[in-house]
C-alpha cells in the first residue's frame, strides 16, 4: 500500500511545470521504489500534462490568428463610418498608444530569448530541440517553444514522447547505477 501512494505521488510530481520527471524518478529511486514503475509513471505524469500544454497553446494560436483576422476587417467597415464623435476618437487613440507602448516592450524582453531558440530551431529542427530543451531545461518550456514556432502539432507530440522516454529511462538508470555504487 505504502508503494501506491508513493507511485501517485511521483505520477502527480511529475505533472507539475519544473519539477517533472527530473526530480521524481531520482527521489523515487532515493526512496527505493521499483525501478521500471518509477520511470514509466515519471514519464506518464510529465507526457500528460506537455500534452496538455501543446493542445493549449495549439488552441490559443487559433484564436489568435482569427483574431487577427477579424481586427483586420474591421478597420476597413469603421472607415467608411461617420458615427464616432471626437471622445471616442481621442480615447481609442489613447488606448493604441498604450497598447503599442506594451508590445513595444514585450518584444524587446522576449527578442533576444526568442533569437536563441529560434537560431537552435535553425540548427537542430524539432527533434534536436524536444530532446536538448527537455534536458537541459523543461519539457513544458520545450513544448510551447515548439508550438510557437509552427512545428506541426503530431510531430511535437511525436518528439515530445521520444525525449521523454529518453530522458526518464537516462536519468532513471544513472540514478539507480549512483545508487547502487554508493551503497554497496
Amino acid at each position: 500500500m505504502d508503494h501506491l501512494i508513493y507511485f501517485i505521488i511521483i505520477f502527480l510530481g511529475a505533472a507539475i511545470p519544473f519539477i517533472e520527471y527530473m526530480t521524481v524518478i531520482p527521489l523515487g529511486v532515493i526512496i527505493g521504489l521499483p525501478l521500471l514503475p518509477t520511470i514509466v509513471l515519471g514519464f506518464a505524469g510529465n507526457l500528460v500534462t506537455v500534452l496538455l500544454v501543446i493542445f493549449l497553446v495549439d488552441k490559443i494560436r487559433e484564436f489568435l490568428q482569427r483574431r487577427k483576422k477579424q481586427n483586420a476587417r474591421l478597420p476597413a467597415t469603421e472607415k467608411g463610418s461617420t458615427s464616432s464623435s471626437n471622445i471616442d476618437q481621442e480615447s481609442n487613440n489613447k488606448t493604441e498608444a498604450t497598447a503599442t507602448t506594451e508590445v513595444a516592450w514585450e518584444e524587446s524582453f522576449t527578442s533576444k530569448r526568442r533569437e536563441r531558440a529560434q537560431k537552435l530551431w535553425d540548427k537542430y529542427g524539432l527533434p534536436g530541440l524536444a530532446v536538448l530543451g527537455t534536458g537541459l531545461l523543461s519539457s513544458h518550456l520545450t513544448a510551447m517553444m515548439a508550438c510557437t514556432f509552427g512545428a506541426n502539432r503530431t510531430y511535437i507530440i511525436i518528439w515530445m514522447a521520444i525525449s521523454l522516454a529518453l530522458w526518464s529511462i537516462l536519468i532513471g538508470i544513472a540514478f539507480q547505477l549512483g545508487m547502487d555504487a554508493i551503497f554497496r
